[in-house]
């Protein structure tokens, strides 16, 4: 995290308000890092879509085990390889550092879950719930 670049920035969008609806802030999500800091051995934290609730979950999933239960938005891998040279044995390290460098903007544009959320956005604008149920997903997907 060499502050380079636009790793870490959470701009105004879908993304960010259904993270708000869900954690209330960024800072709330990371609650995330208890999750994902919970694997044993290898595996992967997720941040996803949860179509039948219509809301942003934390997931995890062990080794290679894909997120079959969730549309991904963002996944961390928690495998050794991915943090040992740099943080050693320091998970929680990684996973507090991780934030610094997640592309907000690549894990919302260019997935079909960017559509889901996109529809989320509208119907939490409106400030109607019922709405929710008149946005047709498949479409989306």
């Amino acid at each position: 995290a060499d502050g380079k670049g636009t790793g870490g920035v959470l701009k105004d969008g879908p993304l960010k308000l259904a993270i708000e609806q869900v954690w209330g802030s960024l800072d709330a999500l990371k609650e995330f890092n208890t999750a994902t800091l919970g694997i044993q051995g290898s595996g992967w934290g997720w941040l996803g879509y949860n179509t039948q609730t219509k809301r942003l979950e934390i997931a995890t999933t062990p080794n290679q085990d894909p997120l079959l239960s969730l549309v991904a938005i963002i996944g961390v891998d928690i495998w050794e390889h991915a943090f040992y040279l740099q943080y050693l044995n320091a998970k929680p390290d990684y996973l507090n550092a991780i934030w610094n460098v997640i592309n907000f903007v690549e894990a919302e544009v260019p997935r079909r879950s960017f559509r889901l959320l996109q529809a989320l956005s509208v119907i939490s604008q409106r400030g109607n719930e019922k709405n929710m149920m008149e946005v047709k997903l498949s479409k989306h997907v």
